[in-house]
């Protein structure tokens, strides 16, 4: 399994809307992609930041979504007032 993050920053306002815009049509749209087995969208008020995190059956389903991730990343950037940070793959290595 693959975990594909992305670190978000912005203001409150901006994480507001980063919150709707991940629920009505981030999350449905990962939803539907082959090979997605989850996500997780989180958010630290306080710090202002918001993290992303999909799962992946494997390498090679994330993979096949990296241009479509990469272009809603940009779309969710512009529609909310966020900025990205940072993204990251991880393996995961062990679950409970």
């Amino acid at each position: 399994m693959l975990v594909r993050t992305t670190l978000w920053s912005g203001s409150q306002e901006a994480l507001e809307r980063w919150v709707r815009e991940v629920t009505e049509k981030v999350k449905p749209a990962i939803q539907k992609s082959p090979g997605n087995v989850g996500a997780y969208f989180l958010v630290d008020w306080v710090n202002g930041k918001a993290l992303t995190m999909t799962l992946w059956e494997s390498e090679e389903a994330a993979r096949a979504t990296d241009v479509g991730a990469d272009q809603r990343r940009a779309t969710t950037a512009a529609r909310t007032g966020v900025s990205q940070v940072e993204t990251g793959r991880y393996e995961v290595v062990a679950k409970i």
